[in-house]
């Protein structure tokens, strides 16, 4: 009897390390995700980071999900909290035109240069 609730003792043991392990690896994935986030925020423009990002949120995704792999929800979700990150590089780039507007002809301008083809 003593040595069957030793087992059990010992198994439960095991299960709650196992969970708490999980658990802190969680935290610990969600931190590092939010850190490179944070980073993207002051350096925008850098792709290693966007890349490093998505990584990092894609493992702490799948740790969520019990290790069973990512969903599209989940590539959406990621992509949204790294196109937020970058918004200050999605700016509209406005140039100005070399060459002029052509001229416009008045009506029976254009009219009597049909009128001349014939």
């Amino acid at each position: 009897m003593g040595l069957f609730l030793f087992v059990v003792v010992v198994v439960v043991g095991i299960a709650f390390y196992s969970a708490y392990q999980s658990e802190k690896a969680k935290e610990r994935a969600l931190t590092a995700y939010r850190a490179s986030l944070s980073d993207l925020k002051k350096d925008p423009g850098n792709s290693d980071l966007r890349q490093k990002t998505l990584n990092l949120g894609r493992i702490y995704s799948n740790l969520v999900r019990d290790k069973k792999g990512n969903t599209v929800f989940d590539e959406v979700a990621l992509m949204n909290d790294i196109n937020a990150a970058c918004a200050s590089t999605q700016h509209v780039v406005h140039t100005q035109s070399q060459t002029p507007p052509p001229q416009q002809e008045s009506v029976e301008a254009r009219l009597q240069k049909l009128n001349d083809l014939y």
